[in-house]
């Protein structure tokens, strides 16, 4: 899903034509800890689907990449750990 923004503000867009004025059709909470929501985009029609699923603060990791950015801060990833990630694939592939 792409997300777009500038500094800590995210923006959820369009897979098909990038705007970001979209509306929620429909939402259902699928299991304890996920939510899946149908999609419109208002510029284009196009309607997708999402999954949101909550996680554990244990589920993230961190990795200083060593270096600088142009502002001046160190560089550095910010995300969900590849093992957590391979098992919400395996769940979500098994319900399909």
């Amino acid at each position: 899903m792409p997300f777009v923004g500038t500094g800590n503000e995210e923006v959820l867009r369009c897979p098909s034509c990038s705007a970001s004025l979209i509306k929620v059709l429909e939402s259902r909470h699928t299991t304890g800890n996920a939510v899946s929501r149908r999609r419109q985009c208002h510029a284009c029609g196009h309607i997708w689907g999402t999954l949101e699923i909550s996680l554990e603060a244990s589920a993230f990791c961190y990795r200083d990449r060593g270096g600088k950015r142009t502002d001046g801060r160190r560089r550095a990833d910010f995300g969900v750990k590849k093992v957590i990630l391979d098992k919400i694939t395996g769940v979500i592939m098994n319900e399909r």
